[in-house]
């Protein structure tokens, strides 16, 4: 695969970069995006019943049970060479930023940290009373759905649903981090969940080099500087290795 040479000497110079990352890039290690496309979990699953909170207040224990049996599949999937590629650019330039959609935690488990995630992280519960948060046992056999050691009430899944704000800290954060990267990298994001689309023409307008990896067209397309066609496992590796001229 061959880069422009722009693209290659951008990332070289750059000091600040952000990676900013949606769910094709977790389709590759076989989690289902939650949009569009075949493989799209709401397909199968009515995402009024099981990702809103007027769903979970009808019938708290499917919705709570339904969560158990996706955190326990994504127990035997792994990061791939994306996560990976993403992590190993956090230890080769001191200032990168990992800002996701995604709610699995692979970006964590290959390694990156400080991880900014828009949607939450299915690493961790809240009650539903008044959010206190705690972290899920993913090693807990039981699908019994557990109270709050707080206040009593019903835990449920820390990650936003459909017609929930995003977490503001977190947003804010990411917001800062766009408006001062040199480099912007958009991965795997169909661009129509919003507001975190809002984000890459946050960066763009700030002056920041805007790159896409996507295997298909989005409406990014006309404002990125580079779009790179393609799947992140396949692409962000070829991308190392023009760049730092080095195998992982």
């Amino acid at each position: 695969m061959k880069f422009e040479r722009t693209v290659i000497e951008k990332l070289r110079q750059a000091q600040r970069i952000v990676f900013f990352t949606g769910a094709g890039v977790s389709q590759e290690s076989g989690i289902p995006t939650f949009r569009d496309g075949p493989t799209s979990i709401w397909q199968h699953f009515d995402p009024e019943i099981y990702a809103s909170v007027t769903g979970f207040d009808k019938n708290p224990t499917e919705v709570w049970e339904w969560y158990w049996d996706r955190r326990q599949s994504f127990k035997t999937l792994n990061p791939n060479a994306a996560h990976n590629v993403i992590s190993a650019w956090q230890e080769k330039v001191q200032h990168v930023t990992v800002i996701t959609q995604n709610i699995d935690g692979f970006h964590q488990k290959a390694g990156s940290h400080s991880v900014i995630e828009l949607h939450g992280s299915l690493a961790m519960d809240k009650c539903r009373a008044n959010g206190h948060s705690i972290v899920h046992d993913v090693n807990n056999s039981s699908k019994l759905q557990p109270m709050c050691i707080e206040c009593g009430s019903l835990l449920r899944p820390d990650v936003v649903w459909f017609g929930e704000t995003l977490p503001i800290a977190a947003y804010d954060q990411a917001e800062i981090m766009c408006f001062n990267c040199d480099v912007f990298i958009c991965i795997g994001c169909s661009m129509d969940i919003y507001p975190a689309a809002n984000l890459p023409y946050t960066a763009s307008a700030s002056g920041s080099y805007l790159i896409q990896v996507n295997p298909n067209p989005t409406d990014l397309n006309e404002v990125a500087n580079c779009n790179l066609l393609g799947n992140a496992g396949e692409v962000l590796p070829a991308l190392w290795q023009a760049v730092w001229e080095v195998d992982l």
